[in-house]
C-alpha cells in the first residue's frame, strides 16, 4: 500500500482508497522515453479501430487523449492520459421484433455503434508503465488486447506488453517446499533491471533478440527442481514479474496435493491510499517512485 509524501502544504489531499492493474510496455529496440512518448503520439493520429478476439463486432479505440502541462527535463510529458471506449458495431441488416417475429429494415448510421464502456490508461513514459483501475468498466484482457493491437499498428513487431505480476504469487512458486514443474514464457527486460545470474540471462536473451522464449522445466515429488538463490529458476520467475508469464506447480507438504498457479492469474493489484491534487499526477509519482531503478 503506497503514501505519498507531502511535500507542500498547498496539495490538495484527498483520503480515499484507489486500486490499480499496471502494464509494462517494452520496445525491442531505442527504449526511451520519447519513443515511448511517440508511439503513442502515432496511436493517437491513426486512431486504430481494434476488434476484440472471441467477441463478435466488439471493438476499442480512442475517446480523447491528454497530456501533463509538466515535461521532464528529455522534454516528453510526465504522463498521457488516453480515454478508451469499447461498443459494438451494429449490423443494420440484422434487426429483429421479438414481439412480431418479423425481420426489421431501417437505415443506420455505421458511425452509431451500442454497448458503450470507457475506462483511461495513465501512461507514465520515464518508467514504461500503464496504470488502469482495478474496477475499470473495460475489462483488462480487452485493455491488454487493444495496446497490442495497437502498438502493432503503429510498429510492427516493436513492442512486448504484459501486466505487472503479482509478488507475493512468485514469491509462492520459489519458497514452495517443492516445485515440481515450471513452465515460462518470458523476454528480455529494460535495461538495467538484472543483476547476478538474472542479468547474465537476460543479457542473454537481449542479445538473442527473440519476440520471446519457452522454457519448460520438469521436476518430480522425489526430485524437484532446485530453486538455489540466483540460480535459473529464481531468474526466470524473476524476469516474468514484468515481462511474460509462468506456470507452475507446487507442493506444500506430504499429505497435501498439488497446486497450480498461473501468474496471469494474479496481476499486481496496487493500492494508493492518498490523491494528491490529481489522479493523474499521483500515478505519475507512485509509478516513478516504485519503479524509477529501471
Amino acid at each position: 500500500m503506497l503514501l505519498q509524501k507531502m511535500d507542500n502544504k498547498n496539495d490538495r489531499i484527498d483520503n480515499r482508497m484507489t486500486t490499480w492493474h499496471v502494464i509494462n510496455i517494452k520496445a525491442h529496440s531505442n527504449q526511451t522515453p520519447s519513443h515511448y512518448v511517440n508511439a503513442f503520439d502515432s496511436i493517437e493520429t491513426q486512431d486504430p479501430l481494434i476488434e476484440m478476439e472471441r467477441r463478435t463486432n466488439r471493438f476499442v479505440s480512442i475517446r480523447s487523449v491528454s497530456r501533463s502541462n509538466i515535461q521532464t527535463i528529455d522534454g516528453h510529458p510526465e504522463w498521457m492520459a488516453i480515454n478508451l471506449v469499447a461498443y459494438t458495431m451494429i449490423d443494420p441488416s440484422a434487426f429483429y421484433n421479438r414481439r412480431s417475429k418479423e425481420d426489421v429494415e431501417m437505415p443506420w448510421d455505421d458511425d452509431v455503434v451500442a454497448n458503450k464502456k470507457e475506462t483511461q490508461l495513465i501512461i507514465i513514459p520515464s518508467v514504461h508503465k500503464i496504470a488502469v483501475r482495478k474496477n475499470s468498466d473495460i475489462t483488462l484482457n480487452y485493455i491488454l488486447q487493444y495496446l497490442k493491437g495497437a502498438l502493432e499498428s503503429v510498429e510492427p513487431d516493436e513492442f512486448d506488453v504484459d501486466t505487472v505480476k503479482d509478488r507475493d504469487t512468485l514469491e509462492r512458486i520459489l519458497t514452495a517446499e517443492k516445485l515440481i514443474s515450471l513452465s515460462a514464457h518470458i523476454s528480455f527486460s529494460n535495461p538495467g533491471r538484472g543483476k547476478m545470474f538474472r542479468g547474465l540471462l537476460d543479457a542473454k536473451l537481449r542479445e538473442m533478440n527473440p519476440s520471446s522464449v519457452d522454457i519448460v522445466l520438469q521436476g518430480s515429488e522425489e526430485r524437484p527442481l532446485n530453486r538455489e538463490n540466483d540460480g535459473l529458476v529464481q531468474a526466470i520467475v524473476n524476469i516474468s514479474e514484468e515481462n511474460g508469464s509462468v506456470q507452475a506447480t507446487i507442493q506444500n507438504g506430504t499429505h497435501l496435493g498439488r497446486e497450480r498457479i498461473n501468474t496471469e492469474e494474479h496481476p499486481l493489484v496496487l493500492q494508493v491510499r492518498q490523491i494528491i491534487n490529481d489522479v493523474c499526477s499521483t500515478i505519475y509519482n507512485v509509478l516513478r517512485t516504485r519503479f524509477n531503478n529501471q
